[in-house]
């Protein structure tokens, strides 16, 4: 029987002062009660809203202790709707590559681990959201030489979703992708149930969120 990651346990709340006036504001969000080997403990940062499309920026951060380098992770979306993630080594945060360039530090699962438990911190504090995980291309020199085939999506796609059906069962989220775009989804299942959304209107939030031409289809699981 395949086991799946849990969503319910004790949260803490911790809070962080606000500026008014600003678009810019400090979020008070569930944080992990206990660490984990399977994640690295992460710190939230700040949130920025668009005012005219009230599109919500969030910025976390945390730092491998395997390799020492920092991370970002970008949490943008609508709240109470739908919120994507993206993430990049901060020594490279200036690179227009950022999202795509390898560390070979040898980790992935363990980092990509750790974005999740940043978007379940949302979850948490609300059951009615739905997620989705950017892949970013891969770079020429990176796939060179290698038997690959685009077709599947970018090799972080394909990680991304493996991961994503190993952790979540069909209860929560239905997943859905869109390879050619690379964008993997966890849709919350109640709301789609209860009619409250479709993937129409999901569909609509990805591309008002990345101003792109987005298709949305069920993903295949795995064994």
């Amino acid at each position: 029987m395949q086991a799946f990651i849990s969503l319910n346990y004790k949260a803490e709340r911790c809070f962080f002062a606000g500026t008014s006036g600003t678009s810019h504001f400090y979020l008070s969000l569930f944080a992990p009660v206990t660490t984990s080997p399977d994640f690295y403990p992460s710190k939230f940062i700040m949130r920025s809203v668009n005012p005219s499309t009230l599109r919500i920026t969030d910025l976390w951060a945390f730092k491998s202790t395997k390799s020492n380098k920092r991370y970002i992770i970008e949490v943008e979306g609508f709240e109470d709707e739908f919120y994507g993630l993206k993430f990049y080594w901060k020594g490279v945060e200036k690179s227009p590559n950022r999202y795509s360039l390898l560390t070979n530090d040898y980790e992935p699962r363990k980092i990509v681990r750790t974005c999740i438990e940043v978007m379940l911190n949302y979850y948490r504090n609300n059951h009615r959201i739905s997620f989705g995980f950017v892949a970013a291309p891969d770079l020429e020199e990176d796939i060179k030489g290698k038997k690959y085939s685009c077709k599947e999506g970018s090799r972080r796609f394909i990680f991304y979703k493996r991961m994503m059906i190993n952790l979540f069962g069909p209860k929560t989220f239905r997943q859905l992708s869109d390879t050619e775009h690379r964008i993997y989804l966890l849709v919350n299942q109640g709301r789609l149930s209860d009619g409250s959304i479709s993937i129409n209107e999901i569909e609509k939030k990805i591309n008002q969120l990345y101003s792109g031409d987005f298709y949305i289809s069920e993903s295949e699981t795995e064994g």
